[in-house]
């Protein structure tokens, strides 16, 4: 049976009024003219929130300030060309629930000022970000920030690569082929916006790296793991230390020095009895693991940190093994509270005292 001319006319023009909707949304929030690309990064740029994290962490003040600059940076330095070291890293490095003045960076920055040495310490974070997301940076974020032009460049990374997929295509780093299916990946908003969706959906659901208060005195503790192979991780271990040896040559190239810094986690705890961990169950490409495997795991994945950063003449900081974390340093299995920031930054003030004096960019500027 045909179709009334009338419903065809009716169908002919939502299909039009909707591809011209498609067509305004695609020019106005994607990037098919903007020759920057920042939008094909999540980044918030020159606003300030303000949060309550009495869900998360006791505060006597609960309500924090959350800032970034015109140039999506945190940090209280005046112009990004004063930045000694940029740190880059996901949601533990942005700490979106640490207020102005008490993140990990602040208290780095802190600690060299208390000395005599300026040190300015920008925070290029980005919550959920991989090192995948870290190339990117490089190319669509950092050549578009006036000046800046760090002695150092510290990744804390680990955690997000741990849940990257085996072959996942946004590994493949090398090629720069502008096909049709990678320029709609790269431009449209609309397929940023269903991979934002799929990407928290992955981490709040899949993953569970979403920011939620853990408490520990109700987690289940063993000294036991489940698998005693890890060999499921070769290959994505191969594809982190192809991203990590990217990240480094990016790094010297920009005239930057490279520091690889681990993470530490409380899906396990380091006693003077030993090892303990989770015993909650997760799953690895179909392998099931505890905390007690987590750690062997991650310490995996850190080996492959340090390994780059010595081939690529870095520093590495080994901050996943350190025995002092305690509960109270985490809000949640991977998050710190400010007193787990304030910790992490001066055992990056011990580890860098030594290495960074500013000396030299302060004669420059």
């Amino acid at each position: 049976m045909k179709l009334p001319k009338r419903i065809l006319a009716i169908f002919a023009v939502n299909c039009l009024l909707l591809s011209v909707g498609l067509a305004v949304v695609e020019l106005t929030f994607g990037g098919w003219l903007d020759t920057s690309n920042l939008n094909r990064l999540n980044l918030l740029k020159d606003c300030v929130r303000q949060s309550d994290v009495s869900h998360l962490y006791n505060d006597p003040n609960p309500i924090i300030r959350y800032s970034r600059d015109k140039y999506g940076l945190r940090g209280t330095h005046d112009r990004p060309g004063s930045i000694d070291i940029l740190t880059v890293g996901g949601s533990t490095t942005d700490q979106r629930y640490i207020r102005d003045g008490e993140t990990w960076q602040d208290v780095l920055q802190d600690r060299f000022a208390r000395t005599g040495v300026t040190v300015v310490v920008g925070n290029a974070g980005v919550d959920g970000q991989s090192t995948y997301g870290h190339i990117k940076n490089f190319k669509w974020w950092f050549p578009h920030i006036p000046d800046l032009k760090p002695g150092y460049i510290l990744f804390y990374v680990g955690l997000n690569d741990f849940y990257m997929e085996d072959g996942y295509s946004h590994d493949q780093i090398v090629s720069e082929e502008q096909n049709l299916t990678q320029k709609l990946k790269d431009n449209s908003a609309v397929w940023h916006m269903i991979r934002t969706l799929r990407g928290v959906y992955k981490a709040m659901v899949v993953d569970k790296t979403r920011h939620l208060a853990v408490d520990f005195s109700k987690v289940h503790w063993t000294r036991d793991s489940i698998q005693k192979d890890y060999s499921v991780m070769d290959r994505r271990l191969s594809e982190y230390a192809t991203r990590l040896r990217a990240l480094a040559d990016m790094t010297h190239r920009i005239g930057a020095k490279p520091i690889f810094v681990s993470q530490p986690s409380r899906k396990y705890r380091i006693t003077p009895e030993g090892l303990m961990g989770d015993s909650s169950v997760s799953f690895y490409d179909g392998h099931k693991y505890n905390g007690i495997d987590y750690y062997h795991m991650m310490r995996k994945l850190d080996g492959v940190t340090k390994a780059i950063a010595m081939e690529k003449d870095g520093l590495f900081v080994d901050l996943a093994t350190h025995a002092g974390w305690v509960d109270t340093d985490f809000y949640d299995f991977a998050h710190m509270t400010p007193k787990g920031a304030e910790k992490i930054g001066e055992l990056l003030w011990g580890a860098l005292k030594n290495v960074v004096t500013g000396a030299e960019r302060g004669a420059e500027d």
